[in-house]
């Protein structure tokens, strides 16, 4: 699973050429997609009627009584925050069907203690405003239980604090601000690797590889680049490679070839992107074609993607270093995607499993997990308990060896990265798991009596086939 980014402008013309498109086709309106958030069209399911929100205190009690909104004996009800039209990050919203796919995958097979799983995806058009009108809706009117993968940093800013204040579960937001799990909050977890961790993991390759190197920074002007310099910082500090300049650039503009023309001109002989795939694509594609200038080229893993590739032009992208935080799509040997794509060709919305559906699919079981570990009495509460004491998890689409594992500490589900490289035009995986999992033993939970009458979920789960 590759990292998933933000999406802060695109000017409306663009934006209108795009609409329609879809980002597994790999036309040319593709491209214009990729200012926007990595990691659909619309897709929304009815929302169903829910158990009235109960009152949180009595005057006769100390305590706040277990809060079951969203919950009644037939149906668990989860809603999520998505672009699905009139901006070009809609491209993007595979991630919910995914999500929606493995629901209908557990749904068929019974539910989760009988319970069937509905998503709702409130069409937020990546804007923040549209995101705190959709949120309200989906948690003051629609009653859902939590919010599940919401896209995006600007969006899902403007409404963390509300969904916190109100211990609503926030799960596995899809974007990776270190401002999600740290400093962390109870009912909040981060879906992707923070950009902190992201720029330890590539600074380490630079000292390994290009050791007494002069290196140059293209940033985007925003947390984003703000996280993941930090991250890189640390990592080249007390190292002999030398940050000889920094670049930045804000998201409206696509073209980098200024910034990437100054890097040269500082004598930069590494080049490392904290950008979006449109800009990091300026850069590669202005350093060879332009410049003529043959520079290692080292990128965040937002732009770990074939279309990233398109996008640079195959010859221009041979030999980049980025990096996968899980087993990805085009691994079609692998069981754990085999099995993915048989859930994705019975319960989706048609065409070949891509990153984003995977990654959306691996969502939806981890939390499918933690709610057949809680167990049949579900509330909010016992829930995030259950969420922040995940052991040794192994997702079917985790590199072996690296489970999900959280702590009441913890609230990162993915700590497991790999080094990727552009060889003959493809990423291809070049080292073995690195991991950043602080979490170095736990107690598995004491399962429900029922447990193992769930629906079987993880690697060692086969598909099954429901008539």
């Amino acid at each position: 699973m590759a990292t998933a980014g933000i999406l802060e402008h695109m000017p409306a013309a663009t934006a209108s050429t795009f609409l329609g498109g879809r980002i597994v086709l790999l036309t040319k309106k593709v491209w214009l997609a990729l200012i926007a958030a990595p990691v659909a069209i619309a897709l929304l399911v009815t929302a169903c009627g829910g158990n009235e929100e109960k009152p949180s205190t009595t005057p006769e009690t100390t305590s706040a009584p277990a809060d079951t909104t969203g919950v009644t004996a037939t149906e668990i009800k989860w809603g999520t925050h998505f672009p699905l039209s009139q901006n070009p990050a809609s491209a993007y919203a595979p991630i919910a069907y995914g999500m929606d796919a493995f629901f209908k995958y557990i749904n068929a097979q019974g539910g989760v203690y009988g319970r069937k799983l509905t998503l709702i995806i409130g069409d937020d058009h990546y804007n923040p405003a549209d995101t705190v009108e959709v949120v309200r809706r989906l948690v003051e009117q629609d009653k859902v239980f939590g919010i599940l993968g919401g896209l995006g940093e600007s969006p899902h800013l403007a409404v963390y604090k509300y969904l916190q204040d109100q211990g609503i579960p926030d799960m596995y937001v899809t974007t990776g601000l270190l401002q999600w799990v740290e400093p962390v909050a109870k009912n909040r977890f981060g879906g992707n690797p923070d950009y902190v961790t992201e720029g330890k993991f590539l600074g380490e390759y630079i000292v390994k590889n290009f050791s007494g190197k002069k290196v140059g920074f293209l940033l985007q002007n925003d947390q984003l680049g703000v996280d993941g310099e930090r991250g890189l910082k640390e990592a080249l500090a007390g190292s002999d490679v030398q940050i000889v300049a920094t670049e930045t650039y804000e998201s409206v503009n696509s073209d980098t070839s200024a910034q990437t023309q100054r890097l040269k001109n500082a004598g930069a002989e590494v080049l490392v992107a904290f950008a979006m795939p449109l800009q990091g694509a300026s850069m590669v594609r202005t350093a060879h074609e332009t410049l003529d200038w043959d520079v290692p080229i080292v990128t965040t893993g937002i732009l770990c993607t074939d279309l990233f590739i398109m996008l640079a032009g195959a010859q221009n992208a041979e030999g980049i270093i980025s990096y996968t935080f899980g087993v990805q799509a085009y691994a079609t040997d692998d069981p754990g995607v085999q099995k993915y794509e048989k859930i994705w060709a019975k319960y989706g919305t048609g065409g070949d499993l891509s990153n984003f559906e995977l990654y959306g699919m691996f969502v939806g079981e981890l939390l499918t997990y933690n709610l057949e570990v809680n167990g049949p009495d579900l509330s909010r509460q016992s829930f995030l308990d259950a969420a922040e004491h995940t052991c040794k998890f192994d997702c079917t689409t985790c590199f072996r060896g690296g489970p999900v594992m959280t702590s009441p500490t913890d609230h990162r589900i993915a700590k497991n990265l790999v080094y990727n490289e552009v060889v003959d035009g493809k990423w291809k995986q070049i080292s073995d798991m690195v991991s950043f999992e602080p979490t170095q033993d736990c107690t598995p939970p004491q399962l429900p009596a029922d447990f193992d009458k769930q629906p079987k979920v993880g690697r060692a789960a086969e598909f099954v086939d429901v008539p």
